[in-house]
């Protein structure tokens, strides 16, 4: 795990695992509609939300493109009164 300031970025499952976990979020891939390309292939489901392109991952299928894309996790160190902000992520090309 690799901090700057607030901003944390990872490549550990573990550290993933944990955060989804603890916002009961769900590993999703986002379909392809028409040959058009999508700029995420993988997201989260946090509850409430259902999009019609997505489709569920086990983790362990997550897990598989997530590091076959060579992907990094970012994200924000926020307390967890600032509910508005808590899930706020990004996936990115590894940079280590």
């Amino acid at each position: 795990m690799k901090r700057d300031g607030s901003r944390i970025s990872t490549h550990e499952h573990e550290d993933i695992l944990s955060w989804a976990e603890a916002r009961e979020a769900r590993p999703v891939e986002v379909r392809n509609f028409d040959g058009e390309k999508i700029k995420d292939r993988v997201r989260f489901r946090f509850p409430g939300e259902e999009y019609p392109d997505e489709s569920d991952l086990e983790w362990d299928q997550f897990f598989d493109i997530f590091d076959r894309e060579q992907l990094e996790f970012h994200f924000e160190d926020i307390a967890d009164e600032a509910m508005e902000n808590r899930n706020i992520y990004q996936f990115r090309p590894r940079s280590y």
